[in-house]
């Protein structure tokens, strides 16, 4: 029986064999996040439901804060021709008119506090959230790949001699001197199992392979025993990740990898450099530059994924479109008060600036965002839009009804209740 030592140093460990990443994990909202997004069983249709639900979560909140929104909004619309006045009076002195303005306010009971309190402890709940969302998003795409290790290195098992599988030609042996496995080879099993196995993915075995030595030739026309074991290897290793990842590919219609962003800028598969990016967080330290050969080696098989658009922008372009949208809505429900918020009119400047950058900023993250984190923003756009016009028009057949009644706007002119004597 003829043994040759297949792998004599630790470097090429990696090419038999690959270790996969280690993960920081997921904290407690994290597994929440998972376990619904995972739950559903359709990653995309998922991340859909995750938002729904979180914002029916924080919806008490959000009406609240619309409702006191809108009512300010109409109280302001009620003050209008009195800030009117206020803003000819001191057009060249905007101190004393922001002075005078919250003078009126106060008369009036007018105040921003009620609707900013819901609206900030939302935020809040929305930045931790997200966060965790988009931790979970590069731990899943990070768990993916592992899984892809797992499957490379369980085609490479399937070689390994051992009682269950007799047949294995490879025979894994541990050398204090040598980081990781090593594997040795049985040539005159490897010349049994050949024929069977993928004969058509490597060299044919030449008619003197078991009488060669380890330092013959190792050109493609005559391959030494070494290149021929290692090339089997190898082949069926690459073939059995490649079809892992075909079979669990989180794709979103014509996104093909769910956790990158649907840009023709970015590929289905990327190259380490991009993974590595897009897997940091998960990681916690980040991807060390040492993992790209086995990452080359574990993807080698998915050379038209490599090469394939992940999207065309449809995404993005639908998030900064639907947020324009709901940016103009509140401009227009907010009308008088970003009109008569200063006197020379500069707070409705800035407020449409607002309208305009809020929208970009996060066609930016979508750019360098996952395709979920986009499917996460349009929904959660198209919920608030939802739920604002049938707010505002709640809110207005509800405040038409009090147009006339002083007291429902300012409590400082309600009737207190007289307390009963005893």
């Amino acid at each position: 029986m003829g043994i040759f030592n297949l792998l004599n140093t630790a470097a090429d460990f990696t090419s038999v064999a690959v270790d996969k990443i280690g993960t920081s994990g997921l904290n407690w909202i994290g597994k929440i996040v998972q376990w619904l997004i995972e739950g559903v069983g359709i990653v995309g249709l998922g991340v859909i439901v995750f938002t729904i639900l979180l914002k029916t979560i924080v919806l008490p909140l959000d009406i609240y804060s619309r409702v006191k929104t809108k009512k300010q909004s109409l109280m302001m619309k009620k003050m209008r021709p009195q800030m009117e006045k206020l803003q000819k009076q001191y057009a060249n002195d905007k101190q004393m008119y922001s002075q005078k303005v919250m003078e009126l306010q106060k008369q009036h009971g007018y105040s921003m506090l009620g609707a900013c309190l819901p609206m900030i402890i939302s935020l809040v709940i929305f930045m931790v959230v997200f966060s965790a969302f988009s931790t979970y998003s590069q731990y899943a795409n990070l768990s993916t790949y592992n899984d892809m290790v797992d499957a490379y290195n369980a085609s490479v098992q399937t070689y390994v001699r051992t009682d269950e599988n007799p047949d294995g030609f490879l025979i894994a042996d541990t050398d204090p001197t040598i980081e990781g496995i090593q594997y040795h080879v049985n040539y005159e099993a490897f010349a049994n199992y050949y024929p069977d196995h993928k004969a058509e993915d490597a060299a044919a075995l030449p008619e003197d392979f078991l009488t060669r030595g380890e330092d013959e030739s190792k050109g493609e026309n005559d391959p030494s025993p070494r290149v021929i074991v290692m090339d089997f290897v190898r082949l069926n290793a690459r073939s059995a990740a490649a079809a892992y990842y075909k079979s669990h590919r989180t794709t979103f219609i014509w996104v093909g990898n769910i956790w990158y962003p649907d840009s023709m800028l970015n590929k289905e598969v990327p190259n380490f450099s991009k993974f590595s990016s897009a897997v940091a967080r998960a990681v916690g330290s980040g991807v060390d530059a040492s993992y790209e050969t086995s990452y080359n080696e574990v993807t080698h098989d998915l050379g038209s994924q490599k090469k394939t658009y992940n999207g065309y922008f449809v995404l993005i372009v639908l998030a900064i479109g639907l947020m324009l949208l709901q940016q103009f809505i509140m401009m227009r429900s907010q009308k008088d008060a970003n009109e008569l918020s200063s006197v020379d009119g500069s707070g409705a400047k800035t407020n449409k600036w607002m309208m305009i950058m809020m929208p970009i900023i996060y066609g930016i993250f979508s750019f360098f965002y996952s395709a979920a984190f986009s499917i996460y923003m349009i929904t959660n756009t198209l919920y608030g839009l939802i739920t604002t016009l049938i707010i505002n028009k709640v809110m207005d057949v509800s405040f038409a009804k009090h147009a006339d009644d002083e007291s429902y706007w300012n409590k400082s002119k309600r009737t207190p209740k007289r307390k009963r004597l005893k």
